[in-house]
């Protein structure tokens, strides 16, 4: 009995899935396949993990701000929903830009792909290590901030946020760095 749909639990994807984006040339995501549009995509990324990020400062830009408390619900409310959805549906552009290689498994990838996809890995792990120390020098001189709180700076979204950059920063260095995809 043969899988017609082999399912990689570590990686996330299915093999059907995989296959897909590696070979298909739909026209409607070719807008996405041009180096210029990827990295234009990487750039609203990284706008949006910051906008989610600064979530967690919301207190203090809303005192900075001098906004009522009426519009700051509704002001808050709507943009942290806005943003997170952005970054969401922002990566699954991103994955399609790049043909998924970066969440594919090793044996539906080529010599090639393989490379590409495990160079991507390495500078991401860099550039996440720059992240985390940047993080760490802002939990030092910057505001301070407690998780899940219902006043004051809630470190939450900078949680979020950094869990998003994890998830999507192969795939942005890969976007970038790649002409041909």
């Amino acid at each position: 009995m043969s899988k017609k749909n082999k399912i990689y639990w570590f990686e996330g994807v299915t093999e059907k899935g995989v296959k897909s984006l590696l070979t298909d040339e739909n026209s409607k995501f070719a807008w996405l396949r041009p180096q210029r549009n990827r990295r234009a995509l990487v750039a609203l990324m990284a706008v949006g993990l910051i906008a989610v990020a600064m979530g967690s400062y919301w207190p203090t830009l809303k005192t900075n701000m001098k906004l009522s408390s009426g519009a700051e619900i509704v002001i808050y409310s709507v943009t942290a929903i806005f943003v997170i959805f952005a970054v969401l549906v922002g990566y699954l552009f991103l994955r399609i830009s790049v043909r998924g290689i970066g969440d594919a498994p090793n044996e539906l990838l080529d010599e090639r792909q393989i490379k590409v996809r495990d160079t991507s890995f390495r500078y991401a792990y860099y550039a996440m290590g720059y992240l985390v120390l940047g993080l760490l020098l802002l939990m030092l001189f910057g505001p301070e901030l407690k998780m899940f709180q219902p006043e004051g700076n809630d470190g939450s979204y900078l949680v979020i946020a950094t869990l998003f950059a994890f998830s999507s920063m192969p795939s942005m260095i890969l976007a970038w760095r790649e002409r041909d995809i």
